[in-house]
């Protein structure tokens, strides 16, 4: 039976409404030195790389191909140029990426953080992050994103300047510029690695492996051969779902014709329940049976922003129009936004795309604990 995680209960908070998935502040700061106390001649380095990041970005390269990773390997030890040049040399392994890790207390919040290089990991993180010009320039200034699961503490801080401080203890102004869905398992934030690394991010602690015709035991047995018994792997590949099942509630209180939609168009995003479609669509609008107007303007069975269908709606059903207010065409529309937010990625990937989908706390969780009883 497919299961989909649930979350803790969240109390209700007004967040506002937000226009697109990923939410990146544009205004640039400079990133000031460490605050009170004497670094050493390493973190002096860093945090001048870091002021250069603030006022001298790198350009952003355009993004050219989607390559999601198969696996993260999670380390004790940094990998080496050795190991990973070994591990890029197997049979069937297309990219690498090694990122740096640590814990990071932001505002008085503490983060798990990765440091991404500059190049090479945006078309590893989902479709709309990845294609968000604005992230990943901030991103490049050496500004921090955090993840939606995790920035509802963290939303009066939005575009600010905050003190962060990593394993070294030393206060660092990092100026907070994104929210967005990572994608990358346990992040729950991303930033530069030359900027992680004034915070004290350990280097090579994880490496993102892509490697998509190669089976996962395989891919197992060349990991622990090139980088060590003791790595630790988490599968990030999308896990097969059987849409069939359903529970005798489901089948009670969704009409034939709306399960059948949902199924159908949970196929199209490996990873993807039917079961949170369906909570979605229910909550919404009880399957197509109270379609209104949205305070908001939302419309159609799945509530669609008109501008947000103007982005993401197309035919789906082929009878030549793409209609908000047509269920077949609605339902699969859903399906293909919240695959590009990074819902076929499960765990807090899947949490931030149903946040994305409706900016509420108490949502996330409606759709979470409806969707676990459809299951």
């Amino acid at each position: 039976m497919p299961t989909v995680p649930r979350v803790r209960t969240i109390a209700s908070v007004g967040v506002g409404t937000l226009a697109l998935s990923v939410v990146a502040a544009t205004a640039a700061v400079a990133i000031a030195g460490a605050v009170g106390q004497h670094p050493s001649s390493t973190t002096t380095h860093n945090l001048a790389a870091t002021r250069d990041l603030a006022t001298n970005p790198v350009p952003v390269t355009p993004l050219r191909k989607m390559t999601p990773p198969d696996v993260a390997v999670l380390l004790g030890h940094g990998a080496t140029s050795r190991q990973l040049d070994r591990l890029r040399h197997r049979d069937g392994v297309r990219r690498v990426i090694p990122l740096d890790r640590g814990e990071v207390r932001v505002a008085g919040r503490k983060l798990r953080i990765v440091g991404v290089p500059l190049a090479g990991v945006r078309g590893l993180t989902p479709s709309f992050t990845a294609h968000s010009t604005p992230l990943w320039k901030s991103i490049a200034r050496g500004e921090l994103t955090v993840g939606f699961s995790d920035s509802r503490h963290l939303r009066r801080y939005f575009g600010k300047t905050v003190v962060a401080r990593g394993r070294h203890e030393l206060g660092t102004p990092l100026r907070l510029g994104a929210f967005a869905t990572i994608g990358l398992p346990g992040a729950q934030g991303m930033i530069a690695s030359p900027a992680g690394s004034s915070l004290g991010l350990m280097p090579g602690r994880e490496v993102l492996v892509v490697a998509p015709k190669v089976s996962l035991t395989t891919l197992r047995a060349d990991v622990h051969k090139t980088l060590g018994r003791s790595a630790r792997i988490v599968v990030t590949r999308a896990s097969p779902i059987d849409q069939d099942v359903s529970s005798v509630y489901a089948r009670q209180t969704i009409p034939p014709s709306y399960l059948d939609l949902y199924r159908r168009a949970a196929v199209t995003c490996p990873g993807l329940p039917w079961t949170v479609l369906a909570a979605i669509g229910t909550l919404e609008t009880r399957n197509g049976q109270n379609v209104h107007t949205s305070v908001g303007g939302a419309v159609g069975p799945m509530q669609f922003l008109p501008s947000t269908w103007a982005r993401w709606g197309y035919d789906a059903n082929g009878d030549g129009a793409a209609d908000i207010n047509d269920p077949r065409d609605a339902v699969f529309v859903a399906a293909r936004y919240l695959c590009a937010v990074g819902a076929g990625r499960g765990g807090s990937s899947l949490n931030d795309a149903i946040y994305s989908y409706n900016h509420a706390w108490w949502y996330v969780r409606d759709v979470i604990l409806l969707a676990n009883r459809f299951a």
